[in-house]
């Protein structure tokens, strides 16, 4: 019954990645699947969500995920120096101090899919939190010509600056520790799905629409 679940949460991200990106390939789609985007980021958190049964320990990290993400990106959004000068526009839903609540969500995914990926190959723990806090970066380096794109956010420089991807790994450094400090198991097969996912659908979306 487990593997029947895992199968079926697999499947649906992969699914919906791929309806996800022809949608946002197309002009005539791109505004109905620019108004989906924040509801795609929920929907992928509750299939995580479900494959890990309600446990106490998922509800523990996902909130300090969360808070992490979210309030290192007010912070951000309001000093202009910590990932660089920076605002959120309206395509990620409803904001609170200037910045989308799904944004909190998003790093939690990120941190599940980079880790879930380097955790099946390699059982070194610091190598495993720099690692991961790496693939973050990449992943970030595709999603930043598609949010530009897609006016999900904007730089005050025109341009992404240096500093965004060194705090982008730092924050990802620390939310990689929290990870290891809570001793969290992380389902390899949907973290992977999730992560090659997500790796295909930026990469196509910078080819195709950037």
């Amino acid at each position: 019954m487990k593997l029947l679940k895992k199968n079926i949460i697999v499947s649906l991200l992969l699914i919906f990645h791929l309806i996800g990106m022809l949608g946002l390939s197309f002009q005539s789609s791109q505004d109905v699947f620019l108004f989906l985007t924040p509801y795609h980021l929920l929907f992928t958190f509750i299939l995580i969500f479900i494959y890990k049964n309600y446990t106490k320990k998922f509800f523990q990290l996902t909130a300090l995920i969360f808070l992490l993400g979210f309030f290192i990106e007010v912070l951000g959004v309001y000093s202009g120096f910590l990932f660089g000068d920076y605002i959120y526009g309206d395509g990620l839903g409803l904001k609170i101090f200037n910045v989308p609540l799904v944004i909190g969500l998003n790093w939690f995914i990120l941190v599940y899919a980079s880790r879930g990926i380097v955790n099946y190959f390699l059982k070194n723990n610091v190598i495993q939190v720099l690692l991961s806090s790496l693939l973050m970066v990449l992943l970030d380096l595709l999603i930043e010509p598609v949010a530009i794109t897609f006016d999900w956010w904007s730089w005050g420089l025109g341009y992404v600056p240096f500093s965004n991807y060194l705090m982008w790994f730092l924050v990802a450094f620390v939310m990689q520790i929290i990870i290891s400090l809570k001793k969290y198991e992380i389902s390899k097969s949907i973290a992977i799905s999730l992560f090659l996912a997500q790796l295909i659908f930026f990469t196509y979306l910078n080819i195709i629409v950037v």
